[in-house]
């Protein structure tokens, strides 16, 4: 998930977040919102690496904003800026941005509804925001995460997608993203570019859901070709304060050994904040030597209503060193 995700979960869509003053001091006008958040990460990861300077104490950052535009109360115009300069032994954290801390345009679309569907278009699209069906309910804010192959995160590029919910609680999506055209030199769809399909279905009930994504990538621009399946569900007991979710995901590359990969996680409210653990195992078909298993453990807990404060530790095996990576991490997330 990324940053922005985290911090509002695209409050700009439901409505919630406040407009910006409109006076002759600011250029933003009465049909635009701003929000924005920055996460501070410091932390060690022991056996990270093949140099002992890898197990010091590090710290990155990532920033981001996002401008959002209505214009009839039922479209959205979204920009998003990031900058992050996440590159050492946290670099893999959810929080982290790899852009060199420049300044980037990391998404720009505009969704808008069209009798039950809603069509989302734009030159900068990631495949993971237009997904209708939700496959795990994990705050997955942490270093884990579900769903690696199916929702890789990755794909972003000039794209088109349609999502369709009803009353009921069913939903459904299927999008297309040029990978290689963000640079505007590679047609969509032609044949020196990745282009990527998904296909979602899901359910969003009360206290229970779940959803299946197929996706492939035809792998026309160079990079590896894939076919994906996978799923999950997740449910919020009534007797208690907490949400669990599983889900299993596949890859077949075009070269390469298949990869399946187990996720389960949970997050419970303790006290004044919220605890989340998590497991995931990967396979590598024909090899035992790549196969990996990792945990975290993370607390998340509100100072106030824009800053919380998420103390964790993860454990995860490095199959390139043999070793495992102990990290022991602490996030301050901001948001505005």
């Amino acid at each position: 998930m990324k940053l922005f995700q985290r911090l509002l979960v695209a409050p700009a869509a439901l409505g919630l977040m406040a407009p910006v003053a409109v006076n002759a001091d600011t250029s933003f006008s009465s049909t635009t919102t701003l929000g924005g958040g920055a996460v501070f990460t410091v932390g060690s990861v022991a056996n990270g690496g093949t140099s002992d300077t890898e197990e010091e104490l590090y710290m990155q950052y990532a920033y981001e904003l996002e401008i959002s535009s209505s214009f009839t109360g039922e479209d959205l115009l979204s920009a998003g800026i990031e900058a992050g300069n996440a590159s050492g032994p946290l670099a893999s954290m959810d929080s982290a941005v790899e852009d060199g801390a420049t300044l980037k345009i990391s998404s720009l679309f505009y969704a808008f509804p069209v009798g039950d569907l809603e069509v989302t278009a734009g030159p900068v699209v990631a495949q993971d925001d237009v997904l209708a069906a939700t496959t795990s309910a994990y705050s997955g804010s942490f270093r884990l995460g579900a769903m690696p192959f199916s929702e890789a995160g990755e794909e972003t590029g000039p794209g088109v997608a349609v999502a369709y919910s009803n009353d009921n609680g069913v939903v459904a999506s299927a999008s297309l993203i040029s990978v290689g055209g963000t640079d505007s030199t590679i047609g969509i769809g032609a044949d020196n570019g990745d282009d990527v399909t998904t296909v979602t279905l899901g359910y969003d009930g009360e206290g229970f859901g779940g959803g299946l994504v197929i996706a492939s990538n035809d792998g026309e621009g160079g990079t590896t070709g894939y076919d994906t399946f996978g799923g999950g569900i997740y449910y919020s007991p009534e007797s208690i304060d907490a949400t669990f979710s599983v889900a299993y995901d596949t890859t077949d590359p075009e070269t390469g050994a298949d990869q399946t990969d187990l996720f389960v996680g949970v997050d419970f409210e303790v006290g004044p904040g919220t605890l989340s653990a998590a497991y995931n195992s990967t396979d590598v078909d024909g090899n035992d030597s790549e196969d990996s298993t990792g945990f975290e453990v993370s607390y998340t807990y509100a100072l106030n209503d824009n800053v919380s404060i998420t103390p964790g530790f993860f454990s995860l095996e490095d199959t390139s060193t043999g070793d495992d990576d102990n990290g022991v991490v602490v996030e301050t997330a901001f948001s505005f």
